[in-house]
């Protein structure tokens, strides 16, 4: 017979399943990537709403949903491609000459709107083909790549308007499409175009096969190779996607504002990736969530509204959004979800 006495159970098998069970859902809760920009937002807008009495009026909400609406859309096409481990300086550029290129089509030499408007996205969806083949053809770091695509797109977008602004006063179908108003309310056709492709490519990250293919890029290389993940072919498309979406943001946006300026697409690179990063992308891959960065551009655009509510300047925005982007990288960092390394 045995004599020895029974070990004393462990912590984990002496709590009770109520105990078990609240601990679980706590861990669920605060594995949710979207909880901090939630709570961020949530923040936010109490106060703003605290500082300034006009916060909720119906100026202050279209404001706040079309700046929120075109940077997630290009945010959700900078989120895909850094999950797949690159990133795309060029996109700013990029959603002011999309919009150019699609003006001087329709409105300078009498193109069909729409064709006009194709024309225009498969222009900027060739510049993401560029810089993805330039990245995984050549081996070129992105960072580069796209820092290079950025100047080329700037010379590009002077040349074709010398510093001018183009402005459309006659209404056209397809600018109502894009960026008309939605029935009597406040809000704008950017905000349905927001919550289409943003939960198209949710669906497409959580459920698809070509999701796990873009995680699996930029999280090991390695492994995602031997498995037969074609991770040039992946990150090509995310290129490619990147591009197109920031295209079509500042399309969206010319047909909202009725013109186009060489510079509107100013800082949009630092606020889509400060979205994403803000919504719980990995700035090293294999990770993140799209409704993630939906919050993080919604929190962006209210600061930025916001912040002209209370009368703080203008320039102070770019400041603040460059400051809190390196306070969420340190954070993450220190809270090892930004942790591990590629191969």
């Amino acid at each position: 017979m045995d004599s020895r006495p029974n070990p004393a159970p462990s912590p984990a098998a002496a709590a009770t399943p109520r105990q078990r069970r609240r601990k679980s859902w706590a861990e669920s809760l605060l594995g949710v990537r979207e909880l901090p920009p939630g709570i961020g937002l949530v923040a936010v807008v109490l106060f703003f709403s605290l500082q300034t009495g006009n916060f909720w009026s119906p100026q202050t909400m279209t404001a706040i949903s079309t700046v929120a609406s075109t940077i997630t859309i290009v945010s959700v096409g900078v989120t895909m491609l850094m999950i797949s481990g690159e990133f795309d300086l060029s996109v700013g550029q990029n959603f002011a000459f999309t919009p150019i290129v699609w003006a001087i089509l329709f409105v300078g030499n009498d193109v069909n709107e729409w064709l006009a408007l194709v024309l225009a996205l498969a222009c900027s969806a060739g510049v993401g083909l560029v810089n993805g083949l330039v990245t995984t053809v050549f081996g070129i770091p992105s960072f580069i790549t796209t820092l290079g695509m950025f100047f080329v797109l700037e010379g590009i977008n002077n040349l074709l308007i010398s510093g001018h602004q183009l402005i459309m006063f006659d209404p056209r179908a397809s600018m109502e499409f894009l960026g008309g108003r939605i029935a009597t309310t406040p809000f704008y056709m950017p905000l349905i175009w927001m919550f289409a492709i943003a939960a198209a490519f949710a669906f497409v990250l959580a459920r698809l096969r070509y999701g796990n293919w873009t995680l699996a890029t930029g999280g090991k290389v390695g492994p995602a190779k031997a498995m037969g993940v074609p991770t040039r072919r992946v990150k090509r498309r995310n290129f490619v996607l990147c591009a197109l979406f920031a295209g079509l943001a500042g399309c969206m946006q010319f047909a909202y504002i009725k013109g186009v300026t060489q510079g509107q697409g100013q800082n949009y690179e630092l606020l889509a990736i400060t979205a994403a990063v803000l919504g719980g992308t990995s700035l090293f891959g294999g990770s993140g969530t799209i409704w993630g960065s939906v919050i993080g551009a919604f929190l962006l655009a209210t600061i930025q509204i916001g912040l002209v509510l209370i009368g703080v300047p203008g320039s102070f925005y770019v400041t603040f959004i460059g400051v809190m982007l390196v306070i969420v990288v340190i954070a993450n960092v220190r809270l090892g979800r930004f942790g591990g390394s590629q191969t």
